[in-house]
């Protein structure tokens, strides 16, 4: 009989049966079970029981039952992935139709219910048909266990509601291979314990290389709400050693209809490896600094302007102008914003920062009163061999941006500052560092109206000046990944956490503060690069390489956030800080500007103000 239950389950384990053919079966259940009631009812004593009435009885507990079926819809589950779901639509369904027979057994004389028979046919019902389909689980993953390919064995980080709903909806994929071997959790409590079979271990017990071979695990997966992003990346970095793939379920909020499903799985991200926080600051404090007004981006089509349109656009501006001397980039991010139900308050306007001209006819004919200022030269080693273009759109455009934003008494001025302006080796940071002095000239005129402020943090993950693009090129092509050096390290976050920090320096700033953000521990690009072949399902040194060329003129091993001599205060956030930076004299920064508009060697002049 066995034998052929599971010839019968391996020639239908690609196949689902018929939710009628499961009602049609639980049916046939019940009349079995009313059956065996009776025995149990009767004292199993076959002369007791009233054989005459019985296929009269048998007939109205079928259509009851039926009829508490369709109602709790018990019969809709697949039976070989039944789980609590549907395990609670089975006793709903049973505990209503006993019910229901109960009650006729009081009000019915002609047949006459025994109530003992009821309640024990209710009972072994239960239990059969629950049994039955852990039953058919049970045998079906052995079978799939069988039949598995290599590493289409999971386990899942977090016992929780979150890690359960995943095992469900691996287990309902049905086609892929993959099952559940193991959950992970780090509550002592819940180590030794199981979850419908499935045992929940320590990590230090499933993550160890025996462990996975003897499994056949591939794949983990985490399912916790709000495990700490230092947590990830510590079983993420020994997942990826032991040669997993690392999979992270997406926020409940995002959920198909509140279920979720094994598409949603996502591979983990390389920000997610980072091991730190993310710096989370609410939307709803900004409502009355952008709702209603009109503001302008500058370098509005790059990674971080294109990404302050999209935030800006979600608080409700009276009109957003968008600028950007790049044609097709702004082209491209006109497409995109056509998706917003507020599309016809935004202008994508082609416009250079250095057009002192063009930009005084956008600030006459629009007044806008909140500025952010994000167009800027930022490749380090394009701007050591083209200074004077660093100068004149660093320096110079930020001047003519700022003093526009002035004379029109703009609300506020935010400018996008780097922490390459940070005791800078290189003229890309000079030329920034230069450019926070202007912001600051400006804030300090004795009838100024507009509050200016700076906000300056490290690089941004995906950003065009970042590597991580540079590297996933790489990586497509075949590789080798280059990089300068070994030991360069490097501040990072992601570029929807850097612009919420910038909307919330123009939130908070009273004018004139240098803001700089909690940036976390530094990471060595070097272990950006291995985490990203890891990722990918590569190995180092046999399928790709990592190839250094050597420092680049002007670039630091190091980056900092404080210049020698600065200190911070804190804020009403505690990632947030105000740096006491030291500013020029007002004639210092008049000047500096006076020097950049005439031609000269532009090497003495960016080295006379490396030191700012």
């Amino acid at each position: 009989m066995n034998l052929l239950i599971g010839r019968l389950l391996l020639r239908y384990t690609d196949r689902f049966l018929s939710r009628w053919t499961v009602f049609a079966l639980d049916l046939i259940l019940v009349v079995v079970t009313y059956l065996a009631a009776q025995f149990i009812a009767f004292n199993f004593q076959p002369a007791m029981i009233p054989w005459a009435t019985l296929p009269r009885k048998a007939g109205i507990v079928v259509v009851i039952y039926a009829l508490a079926f369709l109602h709790a819809q018990s019969y809709v589950g697949v039976v070989r992935h039944s789980g609590s779901k549907d395990f609670s639509r089975l006793f709903q369904a049973t505990v209503e139709a006993a019910l229901v027979l109960l009650v006729l057994s009081f009000t019915l004389k002609n047949p006459q219910f025994s109530r003992v028979a009821l309640i024990s046919q209710g009972m072994l019902f239960l239990i059969t048909s629950v049994g039955g389909r852990l039953a058919v689980r049970s045998t079906f993953l052995s079978i799939q266990l069988r039949k598995a390919k290599k590493g289409t064995g999971i386990v899942i980080v977090g016992a929780g509601s979150m890690g359960r709903a995943a095992q469900s909806a691996i287990q309902h994929e049905g086609r892929n291979g993959d099952h559940v071997i193991a959950f992970i959790d780090d509550n002592r409590k819940k180590a030794g314990k199981n979850i419908n079979g499935t045992p929940i271990l320590k990590a230090s017990n499933a993550l160890t290389k025996e462990y996975l071979e003897k499994n056949n695990v591939g794949k983990m997966v985490v399912a916790i709400k709000n495990i700490p992003a230092a947590r990830v990346k510590e079983l993420s970095n020994t997942s990826l050693e032991l040669g997993l793939q690392v999979k992270r379920v997406p926020p409940i909020s995002s959920w198909v209809n509140g279920e979720l499903t094994a598409k949603q799985i996502r591979p983990i991200s390389l920000e997610e490896l980072l091991g730190r926080d993310p710096i989370n600051l609410s939307y709803e404090t900004l409502n009355g600094f952008i709702k209603g007004k009109t503001v302008l981006i500058t370098g509005a089509a790059g990674s971080i302007g294109s990404e302050l349109v999209r935030q800006v656009m979600r608080q409700e501006p009276k009109l957003l102008i968008a600028l950007d001397q790049a044609e097709t980039p702004t082209y491209h991010l006109d497409l995109e914003l056509r998706q917003f139900p507020n599309y016809a308050n935004v202008k994508p306007t082609i416009a250079s920062v250095t057009d002192a001209e063009r930009m005084a006819q956008i600030f006459s004919t629009y007044t806008p009163e909140v500025v952010f200022h994000a167009a800027a030269y930022k490749h380090v080693p394009l701007m050591e061999d083209h200074p004077q273009e660093a100068v004149k759109t660093n320096i110079l455009g930020t001047h003519t941006t700022a003093k526009l934003a002035y004379e029109h008494g703009a609300e506020c001025f935010v400018m996008v500052s780097t922490d390459k302006a940070v005791n800078p080796t290189n003229i890309m940071g000079a030329s920034k560092r230069a450019a926070e002095h202007v912001v600051s000239y400006f804030n300090r005129q004795p009838d100024n109206r507009t509050r200016f402020v700076t906000t300056r943090f490290g690089n941004v993950l995906g950003s065009n000046g970042s590597v991580i693009p540079i590297f996933k090129k790489q990586l497509e092509e075949g590789g080798p990944i280059t990089l300068t050096h070994k030991d360069i390290t490097r501040y990072f976050m992601t570029i929807p956490e850097a612009v919420r920090l910038v909307l919330e320096a123009g939130h908070m700033g009273q004018g004139g503060e240098l803001y700089v953000f909690d940036m976390g521990e530094p990471v060595k690009i070097y272990d950006l690069a291995v985490n990203l072949i890891k990722l990918s399902g590569l190995t180092l040194g046999k399928d790709i390489q990592i190839v250094e060329t050597g420092l680049r003129p002007g670039e630091k091993l190091y980056e900092e956030l404080l210049a020698d001599g600065e200190t911070t205060k804190p804020t009403h956030h505690a990632q947030i800080f105000i740096a006491e930076a030291h500013s020029l004299e007002l004639q210092e920064v008049e000047s500096l500007v006076s020097d950049a508009t005439e031609e000269k060697n532009w090497w003495g002049y960016i080295s006379e103000y490396q030191q700012l």
